[in-house]
């Protein structure tokens, strides 16, 4: 093992632990990725080779450009549940989506989020990692149209 690297953000995001943690234990910045994940490495071999997030997802986009594209992975095990749910709000308001679940190590490395249990795209732009209650989603879908 050449050490240990997490996804982090800089500023406080939900599902995110603050990097302040990980730089207090030695973690340093390697990589950032539009518009606020940070990469950060503990070391164990100083000759080993750092990682670095993908140019496609330092991109932020999707190849769908019509409406919100859901990209998750079962990481999480109430991800496919909630992706499912927020899925009918936008039925609701009839905004065309698109529900892509990770299901291997290849796709969750060569998908355009840097976070591989959610990313929430619209018109193939990044918007979000984070996991909404349908309440909340509903409210910020209708500021995201407005």
């Amino acid at each position: 093992m050449d050490g240990i690297a997490v996804v982090s953000s800089n500023k406080v995001k939900p599902f995110l632990t603050d990097k302040k943690f990980y730089t207090k234990h030695g973690f340093e910045l390697i990589d950032t990725a539009p518009p606020y994940f940070e990469l950060l490495e503990l070391k164990f071999n100083q000759y080993a080779e750092s990682p670095k997030f993908t140019d496609l997802a330092k991109k932020g986009e999707c190849d769908n450009k019509n409406g919100l594209t859901f990209y998750f992975s079962n990481q999480c095990p109430f991800m496919e549940e909630y992706v499912y749910i927020l899925s009918e709000v936008l039925k609701t308001k009839n905004i065309d989506f698109q529900i892509n679940k990770i299901t291997n190590s290849n796709q969750a490395q060569n998908q355009s989020s840097p976070f591989g249990t959610l990313g929430i795209y619209y018109n193939g732009k990044f918007l979000t990692h984070e996991l909404m209650a349908e309440k909340k989603f509903d409210k910020y879908i209708d500021d995201l149209i407005k």
